[in-house]
Parts: structure tokens; C-alpha cells; sequence
């Protein structure tokens, strides 16, 4: 007979100081999800160089491609199709696709987190890979930076379980407004 089977355990996850976030990203470059923003639920859709091809998230078919000098991002919304073109150069931009006004809209890197505890700020930055967080506890929220290869998406979600956590939205980019 070989060897009795030992049980194994694994300790809480820890890699040497690389933030929940961190690791989300490098595992779920590709991943879409539906997330609360300032503008209603939004799908966000990865900035990453990875492709994604009809992908269903609350009704809306979305897919991720490259043409060109673009990454396209395409939404399918009651028998509509709607795209955005952002250019490959430069940092990765994540979009998302708004249902409530059929268009996609830039992510910022920031997210706006409704805490109980807004001495506690810290801990949530940290526990996202976040850059800094300024809290307006006397207007019931705090804003957490981002850095920018970081999905917003993924990093509001993994908040959503976080420990003292109420609430927490993805910053959509304000459109521009150019008069007639």
C-alpha cells in the first residue's frame, strides 16, 4: 500500500502582499459584469487586451473584439445594436453600457463607497489594490482611486461582500455636451 492520504489545508489568501484586486484582474481580464453606478445598473466591460464574443448580462448581449486600431465594443439591446470604438494605444479604458439610455459610457477609475465606518477607509482601500480614498462621511460617502489597469467593475464587486461595505458604484465619465 503507498502512503495514507494527509488532509490538506490552505491558509487565508496571501501572496505576498498583492491585493484582492490585483489578483481579480490578472484572473478575470475578460470578465463582464452589472454593477451599480451613479446612472442605475450598468454592464462594464473589460479595458484588457483580452476579446470576448456574446456574452448575455441582464438581457443585453454584449461582446468585446478588435478591428483595426480599435477595440469595439458591442452591445445588443431590444433588438438594437449599439458600438463604441476606443483607440488600442494608450492605458486600458473599461466601458460600460448603460440600458437605461441605450449608450456605452467611459469608467472612471473611481468608485463611491457608502461605509459604516468611515474610519475604516483604509482597509477597504487595501483590501482592492485602491491608490488613496477620501471619505465625505458628513455627506455619506467616500471615493476610492483606482489604479488605472484596474477593472472598476470587478473591484465594486468584490466590495459588495467586504466587511462594513452599504453600498458601492462604478463613476461613469460625464458625457460631453456640445450645443447645436
Amino acid at each position: 500500500m503507498g502512503q495514507p492520504l494527509r488532509k490538506r489545508t490552505f491558509a487565508p489568501l496571501e501572496l505576498a502582499g498583492v491585493a484582492l484586486l490585483s489578483l481579480l484582474t490578472a484572473v478575470a481580464q475578460a470578465q463582464v459584469l452589472s454593477v451599480s453606478s451613479d446612472a442605475g445598473r450598468v454592464i462594464v466591460m473589460p479595458g484588457g487586451p483580452g476579446t470576448l464574443q456574446g456574452t448575455m448580462v441582464d438581457g443585453v448581449n454584449v461582446s468585446v473584439g478588435v478591428e483595426d486600431e480599435f477595440r469595439v465594443y458591442r452591445a445588443v439591446f431590444r433588438g438594437e445594436t449599439h458600438v463604441a470604438h476606443v483607440a488600442l494605444e494608450g492605458p486600458p479604458r473599461h466601458m460600460a453600457f448603460d440600458p437605461a439610455q441605450a449608450r456605452f459610457r467611459e469608467v472612471t477609475s473611481s468608485l463611491l463607497v457608502e461605509l459604516d465606518d468611515y474610519s475604516r477607509l483604509n482597509e477597504v482601500v487595501e483590501a482592492i489594490g485602491g491608490i488613496s480614498g477620501k471619505s465625505y462621511e458628513q455627506l455619506g460617502f467616500a471615493v476610492v482611486r483606482l489604479p488605472g489597469t484596474a477593472n472598476p467593475g470587478e473591484a465594486a464587486q468584490a466590495l459588495q461582500d467586504h466587511a462594513g461595505v452599504n453600498n458601492v458604484q462604478v463613476q461613469l465619465s460625464r458625457p460631453l455636451n456640445v450645443p447645436l
